[in-house]
């Protein structure tokens, strides 16, 4: 693996240990019995989160592919 694979992949674990967390907080606040709008409120920013984290990282892998490896034949490079 190379060095921008490799910073991808330390992204993609640091998003999962976030995501992790924000989950985490979500079933704290479900114990601590948070009224039901408030967690709402979390699990929509939690969504969003993980939504725009996966976005980054697909454009991230696609930008790296096409702009740094252009990789001959690689039909996503186009």
């Amino acid at each position: 693996m190379d060095k921008m694979e490799l910073a991808l992949n330390d992204i993609r674990l640091s998003m999962d240990r976030f995501m992790s967390v924000l989950d985490g907080e979500i079933e704290t606040a479900r114990r601590e019995n948070l009224p039901e709008d408030k967690i709402k409120s979390r699990l929509v920013a939690f969504i969003a989160i993980k939504d725009s984290g996966r976005i980054y990282l697909d454009w991230a892998e696609h930008y790296v592919r096409g702009s740094f490896k252009e990789i001959p034949g690689d039909e996503e490079t186009e």
